[in-house]
């Protein structure tokens, strides 16, 4: 006698013994019993989750020679008929090759037959949805109004590709995937009953692999005792499915972990030298990162994922090592890194880099905090005074305080001393201009234009500087987010007729703000604050020194109004120097 495979052999024959449906065979066995049997049924699911299963045993409980019943008995000639697929009154289509208008019409003479033998005659039809829209069409009166005696049931993996005028005509039945405990109990049962010895462990990455399908897990058992006989090992499992070791995996997270370039390239090398699939091995550890942001994002990750104790005892301890920002954006990584090797004629080396990216990966801070550090230290900081980059990071550490060491203090009275000189300085000579009196030499003809020079500027920059903060302002409550944007630019022209802004090239806020609606919106807003006909101009900046801005006169002031000031930021200030890079802000002398 032929060898018969498991997948068959331990078939389901009444409901009981359907894994994972219990309330779709509770509904259908309450159907039986209160005699409200439909005349067409829809089921629906993945592979291998028991749809083709239950339509038979739907059907054995109908024409069950003691029945109707909830359960056949699997001991009469229907049963046993439909149970062996020999049934006249039974009859099973493949909708893959029957899926024409001329097998639909020889259907549809058939049904005018009464059964042969059997008290239903019973239409099972299998990947019905890969019937033809004209064999569809054809079969829409017959399912909607069929003889007493005919029950369709439909069964398919894709009904979003059945037509609702079908779907209105079925009871709808939605198959789930099997729990993994479920699959892992009904495979244990199995083995047991076979006389085969394999691990907990053994059954645990079979039952992974099936993803939820039955048929598949009894498939790779029985391929595995192929290979393995009476007793199984974890690494006979592996070898015959080419599963990736989680050992493996675990140990790629903590090298990039550790930051350990030269670890991930040896991990690489043994994937390749025992010749696993790279491809398979990225998914598998994409996967174990999204377990790792799950246990960092959940209070109760057991519920969300489908792995012993022993392994969510191990992801939590590794989690540990990592912040939430940093998970993300590796899973960022190594998504990108997938799509990269899957088109590569290279895939070890795109492996290899993809792996030494994630290793040597910065810590990354939220974008809230990094937006509340920098905004601490632009208004704190000043000319005269540095912070040390490695003190902002420390707990308690006030952004801005005053230099610890002497040499701090001694440069900042050396500064308090000048600035004091040079206000005595002005107002001597702002005594003599108000006085009328004449320079008595040159160097007080020289120091009285330095005073009048800089008593002009700082009326100029006074106001520009108002006139810009005016502007980002209105903008800030017309468009906050708008706003937010035009603050990190440098006005380089602001006039009635004319707004020229200047943005760091290649940089977030200058995308944004060249974007079509955020550039139209940003010209309203500037022509209602200006009140005239204004255009907007935004330019593009390099690296460096920031563009002074010219401000043009209003109208009915006769002055000029000479460029803004701004500041260089502190050259010991490597921190506010880097904010200001990346975010295109400036220093503003007040």
């Amino acid at each position: 006698m032929s060898y018969l495979v498991l997948a068959r052999k331990w078939r389901p024959q009444v409901f009981e013994e359907v894994i994972g449906q219990r309330s779709i065979t509770q509904t259908l066995q309450n159907a039986i019993s209160q005699n409200r049997v439909s005349h067409a049924f829809l089921f629906t699911g993945a592979r291998g989750v028991g749809k083709t299963s239950t339509a038979r045993i739907l059907a054995k409980a109908l024409d069950c020679e003691k029945g109707p019943h909830i359960n056949p008995c699997n001991q009469c000639a229907n049963c046993k008929e439909i149970t062996d697929g020999t049934s006249m009154d039974v009859i099973e289509i493949d909708g893959a090759s029957n899926r024409g208008i001329e097998e639909i019409r020889e259907l549809r003479e058939n049904v005018r037959y009464t059964p042969a033998k059997s008290r239903y005659k019973i239409f099972i039809i299998d990947e019905v949805h890969m019937l033809t829209r004209e064999a569809f069409n054809a079969l829409l009166k017959t399912l909607e109004e069929p003889p007493g005696h005919i029950i369709f049931i439909l069964a398919t993996t894709e009904p979003h590709k059945i037509p609702a005028t079908i779907l209105s005509r079925c009871q709808r039945y939605d198959f789930k995937r099997i729990p993994l405990k479920e699959i892992i109990e009904s495979l244990r049962e199995i083995a047991e009953r076979e006389g085969i010895q394999i691990s907990p462990r053994g059954l645990l990455m079979i039952a992974r692999e099936s993803e939820g399908s039955m048929r598949d897990g009894q498939s790779l058992l029985d391929q595995v005792i192929s290979y393995g006989g009476k007793e199984i090992r974890d690494e006979d499992i592996n070898e015959v499915l080419g599963l990736i070791d989680q050992k493996i995996l675990s140990d790629t997270i903590e090298a990039i972990a550790d930051r350990n370039g030269d670890r991930c390239v040896e991990i690489v090398e043994h994937i390749y030298q025992y010749g696993y699939d790279i491809q398979h091995f990225c998914q598998e550890l994409l996967h174990y990162l999204r377990n790792l942001i799950l246990v960092k994002v959940s209070e109760h990750p057991e519920g969300l994922m489908e792995l012993s104790p022993e392994e969510l005892e191990g992801l939590k301890k590794q989690a540990g090592r990592f912040e939430f920002e940093q998970l993300n954006h590796l899973f960022s990584l190594l998504l990108k890194g997938e799509e990269e090797i899957a088109q590569s004629t290279f895939p070890r080396t795109m492996l290899e880099i993809t792996l030494i990216r994630m290793a040597t990966l910065r810590s990354i801070l939220p974008l809230d905090e990094i937006l509340k550090r920098v905004e601490e230290m632009v208004q704190s900081s000043s000319p005269g005074q540095a912070v040390n980059p490695s003190e902002i990071s420390r707990p308690g550490h006030s952004i801005g305080s005053k230099p610890s060491s002497r040499k701090g203090k001694l440069s900042q009275e050396d500064l308090d001393k000048e600035g004091r000189e040079k206000v005595v300085r002005k107002e001597r000579i702002a005594s003599k201009v108000s006085e009328g009196a004449a320079p008595s030499d040159g160097e007080e003809r020289k120091n009285l234009a330095i005073y009048r020079e800089e008593r002009d500027l700082e009326e100029s920059s006074k106001f520009s500087e108002e006139v810009w903060r005016g502007l980002v302002d209105f903008t800030r409550a017309r468009n906050p987010i708008l706003g937010s944007f035009l603050v990190f630019g440098s006005p380089i022209r602001l006039s009635d007729e004319k707004v020229e802004l200047g943005f760091e090239k290649d940089s977030f806020h200058y995308d944004r703000i060249l974007e079509k609606e955020n550039r139209s919106l940003l010209e309203l807003i500037c022509r209602e604050y200006f009140k005239g006909n204004t255009n907007v101009i935004i330019s593009p900046l390099d690296r460096g020194p920031r563009p002074q801005v010219t401000v043009s006169p209003a109208e009915g002031d006769e002055r000029e109004k000479p460029e803004e000031k701004t500041t260089k930021p502190p050259e010991g200030n490597s921190l506010v120097q880097e904010a200001l890079r990346l975010f295109g802000g400036r220093i503003v002398e007040k």
